[in-house]
C-alpha cells in the first residue's frame, strides 16, 4: 500500500513543472509563518488577514464577524470599525524604527544655534517685529488724521446747515441686525486699534528661518525668569489701595499662587489635594454661567473655592451621530474629567484640575440657587428632579437635566483659575478655527500651504507659541476635540505664556473613527516638539490607553472611559507618531522635531 501511495506521489509530481513546485513550497511556507506570527487567524469557516497597508487611515473596513454571526439579520456587509484594527507588526516596527532614528539624531535635534547664527536669527526676528510695529504706528497716524479730518467736514456742515442738527432723532429704535451692520460699519478708533502681528501676502517667512525662530527659543529659555501668579499678585498688593486682594481663599496659597509661566501645575500632589477638596466641600452658592450653548453652573464651595460644573447629560457610551455638525453636540462631564487626564499624562499641564462629583440637587443645588435658577427646577413626569436654567442650544424642557435616578446628579466640577485684577487674561483666534456652518470650509481646509502661507507669516508664532499650538493640535487629536475655536492665555505672565487648554466638553464624541481633520497643523507645518515626541514614545511603549485608566481609577466617578474609548486613545497615537514618521520622509529629522528648550 505504502509503495503504491509513493509512486502515485511520485507520477503526479513528475508532471508539475519546477515553478509550480516552487510557488506550492512558498505558499506553504508563507502561511505557516503567517499562522506563526499572528499575521492570520484560522477559524472553522474563514481565514482572517490581520495584515494592514501602512498608510491605514480613517476610511479603511474590516468584517465583523461576531457582530454578523450574533446578529442574522444584519446582512453580510463591512462595517468601519477602526477600534478593533489593530496595528500590523509592520507598522509598528517603523513607528520602533522611528524612535531609534530620533535616538541616533540625539545630537542633531538638541544642537544649539552658535554665537554667529544667534545673532542672525535674532536680527531676522527683530526685524519683523519692528516692522509690525512700524505699519501699526502709521495706519493709527493715517486712521488719526482721517478721523480729525471728517470731524472738521462735520463741523463746517454743521455752521452752514444749523437745520440739520435734528434730521437724525428718529433712529433710536432700531432691530439687531441694524445694529449689527453699524458695528461693521463703525469707523475705526485709533486708540483700540489691534495690533496686526501677520506680514503681508508677498512677504513669506521660509521654513528654516521659521525653524531657527524656534530653535532661538532654547537660548532665551536659559536666560529667562519664570513668572508665578505669586509675583502678579505681590505686584498688585503693592498699589491696591481698595484691599481687593485682603482677603483671598486657601486656594490661592494651595494651587492658584504657584501657576507660572510655563503650566498650571508642577507638583501632581498639591493637584491632587485640589481634588480631593471640590469633590467633597459643601455648596454654599449655586448661580449659571453667563452665556454659552449649553447649561454651566458656577459653584462656591465651603472653602471659598469657585468651580465650573458641566452636568451629566449623556451617558460613557453616546458617540455622536454621524449626521450631527460638531457645533450642536451635547456637552459630555466624563470628557472634561479624562481631557484632564489626558493633558496630565502628556505632561502638558495646561488643563485645570478636574474632577467627578455626585450631587444631591435639592441640598446642593436647588436649596443653594440663586433665584433666576431656581424657578427653572421641575419635577419630572417619571418623578425625578430636573432643571433648565438658561443657555443658547439645550435648555428646554426637552433637554432638560435631571436626577438619575431622583435627585442624583453626576457632574464635572473644575477649578476656576485666577482672573482680573490680579491676572489678565487673553483670547487669541485660533489659526486652525473652523467655520461653525454647515456649508463653508475655512481656507486651512481647501489649502494644503495654509501653514507656511499664514502661520509662518504670524510674528507671534515665532516663539514658542507655535510648538504649543502643536501640543495642543496632539492634545485636541487624542481626545477628538473638533470645538477648538480660540485659545486662552494669562497675559499677566508674559508675552510667552502657555495656552490653556479650556472647554473640552464636546471631546471624545467619536470612538470607531478619528477626525484627521484635527491633526492639519502637524500634517500641514510637519514641526513638533522634542519633549512632547519622546513623551508620545513613552506612552507608546508602555500603553497609553492602560495608563490612562489607572489615572481615572482615582477619579470617583470610574470608570470614565469604555473600553473602545481607551482602545481609540492608543489608535490615535500611533496615527500622530504615523504623521511625523511622514514628515520626516520630506524633511530632516532635525526640521521636524524641535528642541526649543521646553
Amino acid at each position: 500500500m505504502n509503495l503504491k501511495l509513493r509512486r502515485l506521489v511520485l507520477n503526479k509530481i513528475r508532471h508539475l513543472s519546477l515553478a509550480r513546485i516552487c510557488l506550492l513550497v512558498f505558499l506553504l511556507i508563507f502561511l505557516l509563518t503567517s499562522y506563526i506570527y499572528g499575521l492570520i487567524e484560522i477559524n472553522s469557516h474563514q481565514i482572517i488577514f490581520n495584515i494592514l497597508p501602512a498608510d491605514i487611515n480613517e476610511n479603511d473596513y474590516v468584517i465583523d464577524h461576531d457582530m454578523v454571526k450574533n446578529n442574522p439579520k444584519i446582512p453580510h456587509e463591512p462595517k468601519k470599525i477602526i477600534a478593533q484594527n489593530k496595528y500590523s507588526l509592520t507598522v509598528d516596527k517603523k513607528i520602533k524604527k522611528l524612535f531609534s532614528r530620533v535616538q541616533k539624531s540625539r545630537e542633531e535635534i538638541e544642537r544649539v544655534l552658535n554665537e554667529e547664527q544667534r545673532k542672525l536669527v535674532t536680527e531676522q526676528k527683530n526685524t519683523y517685529t519692528s516692522l509690525i510695529y512700524e505699519r501699526h504706528e502709521q495706519l493709527k497716524a493715517q486712521l488719526e488724521k482721517e478721523l480729525e479730518r471728517l470731524k472738521k467736514e462735520e463741523e463746517e456742515k454743521a455752521k452752514n446747515n444749523p437745520n440739520d442738527n435734528n434730521a437724525n432723532l428718529n433712529q433710536q429704535n432700531v432691530d439687531e441686525d441694524d445694529d449689527d451692520e453699524e458695528e461693521e460699519d463703525a469707523r475705526p478708533n485709533p486708540k483700540t486699534l489691534k495690533l496686526k502681528t501677520s506680514l503681508n501676502s508677498d512677504e513669506m517667512v521660509p521654513r528654516d528661518q521659521f525653524i531657527n525662530f524656534l530653535k532661538l527659543e532654547k537660548i532665551n529659555r536659559k536666560l529667562k525668569h519664570v513668572k508665578t501668579v505669586r509675583e502678579l499678585v505681590d505686584e498688585y498688593r503693592l498699589n491696591d489701595d481698595a484691599n481687593e486682594l485682603k482677603n483671598i481663599p486657601s486656594i490661592w496659597e494651595r494651587y492658584h499662587m504657584k501657576i507660572s509661566e510655563l503650566q498650571l501645575y508642577n507638583h501632581t500632589k498639591n493637584v491632587n489635594s485640589v481634588l480631593k477638596s471640590m469633590a467633597s466641600e459643601p455648596v454654599i452658592n449655586c448661580a449659571e454661567k453667563e452665556k454659552g450653548t449649553q447649561i454651566k453652573l458656577i459653584l462656591t464651595l465651603n472653602d471659598g473655592t469657585d468651580v465650573l460644573v458641566k452636568p451629566m447629560k449623556v451617558p460613557r457610551d453616546y458617540e455622536t451621530p454621524p449626521d450631527h455638525f460638531y457645533f450642536v453636540d451635547f456637552e459630555r462631564h466624563h470628557a472634561e474629567i479624562a481631557a484632564f487626564h489626558v493633558d496630565r499624562l502628556l505632561g502638558f499641564h495646561r488643563v485645570p484640575p478636574t474632577v467627578g462629583r455626585v450631587f444631591n440637587m435639592t441640598t446642593e443645588l436647588l436649596q443653594k440657587a440663586e433665584p433666576e435658577l431656581e424657578r427653572t427646577f421641575f419635577i419630572s413626569p417619571g418623578g425625578n428632579l430636573c432643571f433648565t436654567g438658561h443657555c443658547s442650544y439645550y435648555c428646554d424642557s426637552t433637554h432638560a437635566t435631571c436626577g438619575k435616578p431622583l435627585d442624583r446628579l453626576e457632574g464635572s466640577v473644575q477649578l476656576l483659575l485666577p482672573s482680573k485684577p490680579a491676572v489678565k487674561w487673553e483670547t487669541a483666534r485660533h489659526p486652525y478655527r473652523r467655520t461653525y456652518t454647515k456649508k463653508r470650509k475655512a481656507e486651512w481646509e481647501v489649502n494644503d500651504q495654509y501653514c507656511e502661507e499664514t502661520v509662518f507669516r504670524n510674528t507671534i508664532y515665532h516663539s514658542k507659541l507655535f510648538l504649543d499650538l502643536i501640543d495642543l493640535c496632539v492634545f485636541d487629536f487624542i481626545t477628538s476635540n473638533m470645538d477648538r475655536h480660540h485659545f486662552e492665555r494669562m497675559v499677566s505672565l508674559g508675552n510667552d505664556s502657555f495656552m490653556i487648554h479650556l472647554d473640552n466638553g464636546r471631546s471624545f464624541g467619536k470612538i470607531f473613527s478619528d477626525e484627521m481633520s484635527i491633526l492639519a497643523p502637524l500634517k500641514q507645518c510637519c514641526l513638533i516638539r522634542y519633549s512632547t515626541f519622546k513623551r508620545l514614545e513613552y506612552l507608546y511603549e508602555n500603553g497609553f490607553g492602560k495608563m490612562l485608566d489607572e489615572s481615572l481609577k482615582f477619579d470617583p466617578l470610574y470608570p470614565i472611559l469604555t473600553e473602545n474609548h481607551l482602545i481609540s486613545v492608543d489608535r490615535r497615537l500611533a496615527i500622530i507618531l504615523k504623521e511625523v514618521m511622514k514628515c520626516t520622509d520630506k524633511f530632516s529629522l532635525a526640521n521636524v522635531i524641535i528642541d526649543d528648550g521646553y
